[in-house]
């Protein structure tokens, strides 16, 4: 099979969109398939044969990502000249957009898949104005896929309300080998903040904007370290509110940045306990990759989240409108709890050991096939 992947993100990026992607592309060529992908210029050197590098932009209001720009000739040529039976296009945007179109004069399959709800974003960079317009595009684009593969069964229901059609549940998993609570380095990251081993450390991996909610967060937090100073918070990422946040809780917390590879999985490890307030994830990554690092989760009942957390056994889960000071006991709860807090981390990382890459990726190659098929001579 030859797939052509069409991203905005892609490793070397570091996000759950660029590691799903990412673990996509792996795992398709492992299983003999020629795949290529069509992704921004990070100025990286790509390892792999195929790779279409497209001349783009940093976005003003999100540095991190970077938007590809037309015209797109030299990538239809790429395309053509690679001969996919099925285009994958992960990206809404000029770039998506531009393939789509392409691949419907060239008769190729194109499927798509759903990864932000660019939606409830908008309200968080001034633009919330045009939320009507922006799920009229995203319904017209998707629907003239072929099949739209959605990370979770609760936004497969948000888009079905909003007219999407032919959805399929893609969902996410994880490697249980690398995220993983025994990680070697892990008792060296805790010296490094100069924890002991009894601290009790509260962690945040993600995103540090206003889109994650960052804000509530911070105020949960901030009633966490007053009513239990000896608690450690640790915010792994980067983002625009990391200066304000800083400003905030730089007395109690300690801000380690974007970590990848080796380093992501050590600061993980070195947690106990998992916060996350986001209520716009389709699916939630980090929230798995905690979980298989043997960290229970604290987060809100929104999106994707609530699917992975079971309130009560690998975690807690909160309504969606629970003010900080609610948020901030759940935490104080099991930070204070250390039997009923490492009870549920055995039973996250339980769960997580059951969400395996292949079983998923296969299902979606698979789905590749039948899609496939009907243009097959």
């Amino acid at each position: 099979m030859r797939v052509t992947i069409v991203t905005e993100t892609f490793p070397p990026q570091v996000n759950g969109v660029s590691r799903t992607l990412g673990e996509l592309a792996r795992r398709l060529e492992g299983r003999g398939d020629a795949v290529q992908v069509v992704y921004p210029d990070y100025g990286d050197r790509p390892d792999r044969p195929h790779a279409c590098r497209v001349r783009s932009i940093s976005l003003p209001f999100y540095k991190e990502l970077r938007l590809p720009l037309p015209p797109f000739g030299r990538v239809h040529r790429a395309v053509d000249a690679f001969r996919p039976d099925v285009i994958h296009v992960a990206t809404e945007a000029f770039l998506g957009l531009s393939l789509l179109r392409h691949a419907s004069r060239r008769s190729i399959p194109v499927v798509s898949s759903f990864h932000t709800n660019f939606d409830q974003y908008s309200a968080h960079y001034g633009v919330g104005w045009a939320r009507s317009l922006i799920w009229r595009y995203l319904r017209w684009f998707h629907n003239r896929t072929r099949e739209t593969y959605v990370p979770s069964r609760t936004t497969i229901a948000q888009l079905e309300a909003k007219g999407f059609e032919r959805l399929v549940l893609w969902p996410r998993g994880v490697d249980c080998t690398f995220f993983r609570p025994d990680r070697p380095a892990r008792d060296a990251v805790r010296a490094a903040f100069g924890w002991t081993p009894e601290d009790v450390a509260i962690v945040y991996v993600g995103r540090i904007a206003p889109e994650k909610n960052i804000d509530y967060l911070a105020d949960a937090l901030a009633i966490v370290a007053e009513r239990r100073p000896g608690v450690r918070i640790l915010f792994v990422g980067d983002g625009p509110s990391r200066e304000e946040l800083e400003g905030r809780l730089g007395g109690v917390a300690a801000f380690a940045g974007y970590q990848v590879g080796d380093a992501l999985a050590d600061h993980y490890a070195a947690g106990d306990l998992f916060a996350f307030s986001s209520t716009t994830e389709t699916f939630g990554n980090v929230v798995q990759e905690a979980m298989a690092s043997g960290m229970p989760v604290v987060a809100l009942r929104a999106g994707g989240v609530g699917e992975i957390v079971r309130d009560g056994e690998t975690g807690t889960l909160l309504d969606e409108d629970a003010p900080p000071d609610a948020f901030a006991r759940a935490l104080i709860r099991l930070a204070d709890r250390t039997d009923e807090r490492r009870r549920m981390a055995q039973a996250a990382r339980a769960y997580a050991e059951s969400q395996s890459w292949d079983a998923i990726m296969d299902a979606l190659r698979d789905r590749y096939e039948r899609v496939i098929a009907p243009t097959a001579p």
